[in-house]
């Protein structure tokens, strides 16, 4: 489990699990502060084990790289980097702080919710592996409100979880309750939460 404040406008938390810690986790998050915004994204490698890991490193080392630039520039640089490796699934949020947006791009099987106050979005990627056939990525956009609560998943995390997603509660909480209840043992898992400004906001 990790969290951290990186600004008085996000807070997040992630919890996550290797399916064999002494081989790594082909999960990893990203969650990467740029002038006036921040870059939210979760990667899982191809399968599990080192080659899931290396990878899944490979992909957030681009994207620390160039958290400042749009998703779906990320997903294609993550894209080249990754031809030599088994390939990964990955969903990249960019929040820009002083536009009061969000906009988003992702191939592969990465659970997403952006929780606002006039209801919940789903976080829809196109289908392929990163690294090796990819579907081109589409950017999406939606307005950013202080409040808003981002959740993104590995499937190692069951897409029943939407079932228990509400817009309240500090990011270790919702990340914690989240893999406790849906987490699965037969691959590596990672859930991250992460919300904007207050939950008050509006």
């Amino acid at each position: 489990m990790g969290n951290a404040r990186l600004t008085e406008q996000l807070d997040w938390a992630h919890r996550s699990r290797a399916l064999d810690p002494v081989q790594g986790s082909g999960d990893l998050q990203v969650v990467e502060l740029f002038p006036e915004g921040a870059l939210l994204a979760v990667i899982d490698g191809l399968g599990h084990g080192p080659e899931a890991a290396l990878a899944s490193r490979r992909a957030a080392d681009v994207m620390r790289a160039h958290a400042a630039s749009d998703p779906v520039d990320i997903v294609a640089r993550c894209h080249a980097a990754l031809r030599a490796t088994r390939g990964a699934a990955l969903l990249v949020l960019s929040l820009s702080f002083r536009d009061a947006l969000v906009m988003w791009a992702g191939v592969g099987n990465i659970e997403g919710w952006h929780m606002r106050p006039t209801g919940r979005e789903a976080l829809l990627s196109r289908a392929g592996v990163v690294g090796y056939q990819i579907t081109s990525p589409r950017l999406q956009s939606a307005p950013l409100t202080s409040g808003d609560l981002f959740v993104l998943a590995s499937d190692g995390i069951s897409v029943r979880f939407s079932e228990i997603l509400t817009r309240t509660g500090r990011p270790e909480d919702v990340a914690e309750a989240i893999f406790t209840r849906y987490a699965g043992v037969t691959d590596d898992a990672l859930v991250l939460a992460a919300r904007y400004g207050d939950e008050g906001g509006s």
